[in-house]
């Protein structure tokens, strides 16, 4: 490119910036674009972050705990024991009642627990560490599916707007037709059947072009959408469909086949397989350390701010060892499930091994095929277009009915719409390819 070419592209650049267009030249640039911006990738960067918390949470039950707090308790009814007065030179049939505890109690502690042994815990924060991979693997495979979307509609929207473009063209030949068919109804030279049918097929290209130019602006909004814009924003695509260079050669081959969708189902696969040994560490014992500091109040009147009377110290450090004998069939149940969901994630990771190597043979068998018939339909189309300029001069001249021009304009149209479609289908597999494989 020219030094005023270079300074033209880069004048058109920052003006669109600064104006809040934003130009895509290629579609490796919306590629980028989109991976950035798209609104959905954003959300689920975000809810990573809000994930990242559950570890926190796992990582709590493997630390000290430490809380306070008091009671405060109103017996209304003291246990009574009756003591026989011979001990005290008494009567031996003779009892005295003697109330034990006073009615209002008040109790301020302060405790300290510590985990000891808890296998389960550990796998609990195993679990999370897991469960953060699989989050990043759903991540890295909805920007997949965005980066296909986006591929697909960004050469519809170029698709479309090269149909526009055709359908300019046909629609000045259409145009110039029907001045000539026109002219010779004023002089007699055709019927007016023959004039409506000129018209007919002015009106119909008009139609198509409309209905080309509604495409257009549906793939772009969509596009606009992908890539994380308002629908008020404008987008400026320079990347021409119908000035591509030569085709591109064959696509080169596979390095491997290892998809986000795999790796996420890889993934899954071990998270259910450290589920069964979190399950099965269920039936294991847990040790704990604690301590426990108490201070207690015992009144006869609610007058605990009363200073002058004793509040006892209670103080105990120990070991609390835990061992579930039975707990209502939960762990077992849980145990089968864990079972169960490894042999699902099994059949998933198995169907989708399957899915993925159908959808790479299927990108590379509509590539080569896109290719193969590529340089074809670029002759026929140019040949059609030679073939509907030298018919349209000799119904001019009168040489060619009106039928025979219709019949070459008919296979222009079928021809432009080959060639666009082949096109089109190239550049997507390419970049679909592109996309797996990074080639």
């Amino acid at each position: 490119m020219s030094r005023n070419g270079t300074l033209l592209l880069l004048t058109t650049l920052w003006m669109g910036t600064a104006w809040g267009q934003t130009v895509v030249p290629t579609v490796q640039e919306a590629l980028a674009l989109a991976r950035r911006n798209n609104p959905e990738l954003i959300n689920a960067r975000q809810n990573r972050l809000v994930q990242e918390q559950q570890r926190v949470a796992s990582r709590a039950a493997l630390r000290p705990q430490a809380r306070l707090y008091s009671n405060l308790d109103y017996n209304y009814a003291l246990p009574v024991q009756l003591i026989p007065l011979s001990l005290f030179g008494g009567g031996s049939d003779e009892y005295r009642s003697v109330r034990f505890g006073l009615p209002f109690v008040l109790l301020a502690t302060g405790e300290i627990t510590a985990p000891l042994v808890n296998r389960a815990a550990r796998a609990d924060l195993a679990l999370a560490e897991q469960n953060l991979r699989i989050i990043d693997d759903q991540t890295l495979v909805l920007q997949d599916e965005i980066s296909t979307q986006t591929a697909r509609v960004y050469h519809a929207a170029l698709l479309t707007r090269a149909a526009i473009a055709l359908t300019r063209r046909n629609l000045l030949a259409a145009d110039t037709l029907v001045q000539i068919a026109r002219a010779r109804l004023d002089k007699g030279q055709i019927e007016p059947l023959e004039y409506n049918r000129i018209r007919q097929v002015q009106l119909t290209t008009a139609d198509v072009l409309s209905q080309n130019q509604l495409s257009y602006g549906r793939n772009l909004a969509q596009l606009k959408l992908l890539l994380g814009l308002a629908p008020t924003d404008s987008l400026l695509l320079t990347d021409d469909l119908l000035k591509a260079s030569q085709a591109p050669g064959p696509l080169p081959d596979a390095t491997s086949l290892d998809r986000p969708q795999l790796s996420m189902r890889r993934a899954q696969l071990d998270l259910a397989r450290r589920q069964i040994g979190r399950e099965q560490l269920a039936f294991w014992p847990t040790l704990a350390a604690y301590g426990r500091y108490s201070q207690q109040a015992q009144r006869d009147q609610f007058n605990f701010l009363n200073v002058s009377q004793r509040w006892f110290e209670i103080g105990v450090v120990g070991v609390q060892f835990n061992l579930p004998l039975y707990t209502g069939g939960l762990r077992q149940g849980n145990l089968a499930r864990a079972r169960l969901l490894v042999q699902l994630a099994e059949s998933q990771l198995a169907y989708e091994q399957h899915r993925q190597q159908t959808d790479t043979d299927d990108i590379r068998q509509a590539y080569d095929q896109a290719l193969r018939s590529l340089e074809l339909n670029r002759q026929n189309d140019e040949l059609s277009r030679q073939n509907v300029q030298i018919a349209l001069v000799k119904y001019r001249s009168g040489l060619f009915a009106y039928d025979q021009y219709l019949n070459v304009f008919n296979e222009t149209l079928t021809a432009q719409n080959r060639y666009l479609n082949a096109l089109s289908t190239l550049f997507i597999n390419q970049t679909l390819w592109q996309i797996r494989f990074g080639q």
